[in-house]
């Protein structure tokens, strides 16, 4: 999944490209995309680009006094192309824009997840995946991480990738700044000390600025269909922890996978891994 780093990067590519673009067509290959109804995506033909932004993990497109809402979920990609009359069967919908190029989403996957919703200007603040989303990660002093995640309870890694709470991170990134903070994955986040807290902070400065770093190195205007990201835990279980050397362990879920180090996280605690716990199936 796409999560704040690339995003960010790819907004920044966009906004300098179709900055200032004219509309000059709309295409809805897959009708279950577009969730809005009005007003139209034709209403936008004959307007101009006038940003490209990024808040959580929605995309934003602004267009004479309307806006493209884009959240990509876990499979959606969004980039410039070449127009076609036969787009490939990846392709959701795309905006052709004055130069040759498309604006074009699409779907990696057959369960068609992404979505878009055009909005008046002043109605986005209200759109509910807007309106709920809590403060960027980015900057975010210890006390507002004590805040946005103490209450109500969790566990951490699930607090951090509720976007009520802190918006852009995933699973990617949620394990690579517990990882960085020496933070146990199923710590509660109302039992979490004031150091915790400060580690906390500062170690999602570092990973998701030096991630933006590397995104903007290879994402401009197109996200790749393949994570080329280089991370410290994320996907690496089995390896050795990079700071002390010890086997990184992981917990399965239906979905996805947790990663972290028994040394440098939990004091030595393995947690029951639930492919092989006959409890958890």
């Amino acid at each position: 999944m796409p999560e704040l780093p690339e995003l960010q990067a790819l907004v920044e590519g966009l906004d300098r490209a179709i900055g200032g673009r004219l509309v000059e067509g709309v295409g809805v290959w897959s009708p279950a995309a577009l969730k809005s109804a009005e007003p139209s995506l034709e209403t936008l033909v004959g307007q101009r680009v006038d940003r490209v932004w990024r808040r959580g993990k929605l995309i934003g497109v602004d267009a004479g006094g309307l806006v493209l809402v884009v959240h990509l979920m876990q499979a959606g990609r969004l980039g410039l192309a070449k127009p076609s009359a036969r787009p490939p069967r990846s392709a959701a919908l795309g905006l052709r824009l004055e130069g040759g190029v498309e604006l074009r989403l699409r779907e990696l996957s057959t369960e068609r997840r992404a979505s878009a919703h055009l909005l008046e200007a002043k109605a986005v603040v209200r759109h509910p995946p807007f309106a709920t989303l809590g403060p960027e990660p980015v900057g975010l002093a210890a006390g507002a991480w004590r805040e946005r995640l103490g209450a109500p309870a969790a566990r951490l890694h699930v607090a951090l990738r509720e976007g009520r709470r802190v918006a852009g991170l995933g699973r990617c990134y949620a394990t690579e700044v517990m990882w960085a903070a020496r933070l146990p994955p199923f710590a509660r986040t109302d039992r979490l000390d004031e150091d915790g807290w400060q580690r906390l902070s500062q170690s999602a400065d570092t990973v998701l600025g030096q991630a933006l770093a590397r995104a903007r190195e290879r994402i401009s205007t197109d996200l790749p269909d393949r994570e080329a990201r280089v991370t410290a835990a994320h996907r690496h279980a089995g390896e050795p922890c990079l700071r002390c050397g010890t086997t990184l362990r992981r917990v399965s879920f239906r979905d996805y996978e947790l990663v972290y180090c028994p040394a440098c996280q939990t004091g030595g605690r393995i947690y029951a891994d639930r492919r092989t716990s006959r409890f958890l199936r």
